[in-house]
């Protein structure tokens, strides 16, 4: 009898189905919450590898052991290549844990963040509040509930710093539009001659790494600087980037890295001495970026090669 794992349920255990060709099982003690939005699946699950976990259409998202490691390596390194932030713009992040950390520097005025699913901010609001560390309540905070590109089209104030926190795109969904040359132009306008922004990146998986080098292009067609970097995250069970692109060419890495020192804030991630290496990539990264060069486009924003 041949049993297909992508429908196979456990008791005692949550599936992950990860790509198209596996599926992960997570040992938990407890459902804390399971049910749909407008838009997604969420599950916020406690595993026993893990702790507390988000989980968005079965596709794990962040994990109380390591969320640590994908926020601090999100946020820090775009926010100390700015001489000064001051106005930052967060799209996505419904967890907290990215404005958590953009709220460590003092230097921060205001925060405005959109996503498009309330229910899933309440939820982690609810849930998960030990990530957010009290952010939410943070009287810089301006939070929007609506769609992203839809905002910044219709609000044309420029930001020192841009963080663009959305989960993995799905084929033929809408959040494809968020990955296109036409909504990074979007970005590019709306960042001062200074501004600096980072992408998530998808996966550098050598075997599935073509969605991210075609990122890495499609940001190329729109910014004079971009700057790929990997980081380490156990819970994704893969390897995953980010991506900086600032509308100046040759950002001042010394100066970042004295930034860091000044700041001296209690990570246990990030670093200056990470800092220093962060951008010299592994050759499979850099052919990948001369294999998959298609564009991404708003006419022609699918997934596959």
């Amino acid at each position: 009898m041949k049993i297909d794992p992508t429908k196979l349920e456990i008791e005692g255990w949550y599936r992950e189905d990860t790509v198209e060709d596996m599926v992960i099982f997570y040992r938990n003690n407890k459902v804390v919450y399971s049910g749909r939005s407008e838009f997604q699946r969420i599950d916020i699950i406690d595993t026993i590898g893990y702790g507390r976990m988000l989980f968005l259409d079965r596709i794990a998202q962040s994990a109380s052991a390591d969320e640590f490691m994908y926020h601090e390596m999100l946020v820090h390194p775009v926010m100390v290549m700015h001489p000064e932030p001051k106005n930052i713009f967060v799209l996505g992040g419904s967890e907290g844990a990215t404005i958590r950390e953009v709220f460590r520097y003092p230097t921060v005025e205001r925060v405005v963040m959109v996503d498009i699913d309330e229910k899933l901010v309440r939820l982690c609001q609810k849930y998960l509040s030990d990530w957010s560390d009290n952010a939410y309540e943070d009287p810089r905070l301006e939070l929007h509930f609506e769609d992203g590109r839809k905002y910044l089209e219709e609000n044309p104030e420029k930001f020192d710093v841009m963080i663009v926190d959305l989960s993995d795109p799905m084929p033929d969904s809408p959040a494809l539009l968020l990955f296109t040359r036409e909504f990074y132009s979007l970005l590019s306008d709306r960042l001062t001659e200074e501004g600096l922004a980072v992408i998530q990146g998808e996966t550098i998986n050598p075997e599935r790494i073509s969605f991210h080098a075609r990122l890495v292009n499609t940001l190329k067609a729109v910014f004079p600087e971009v700057l790929p970097y990997p980081y380490p995250i156990q819970s994704f069970h893969d390897l995953h980037a980010h991506i900086i692109v600032s509308k100046k060419p040759a950002v001042d890495l010394k100066q970042a890295e004295k930034r860091i020192k000044e700041y001296n804030l209690p990570l246990r991630c990030f670093s200056g001495e990470l800092f220093s290496s962060l951008f010299n990539l592994p050759l499979f990264m850099r052919t990948a970026y001369e294999k998959y060069t298609k564009i991404i486009t708003d006419d022609d924003p699918g997934i596959k090669d």
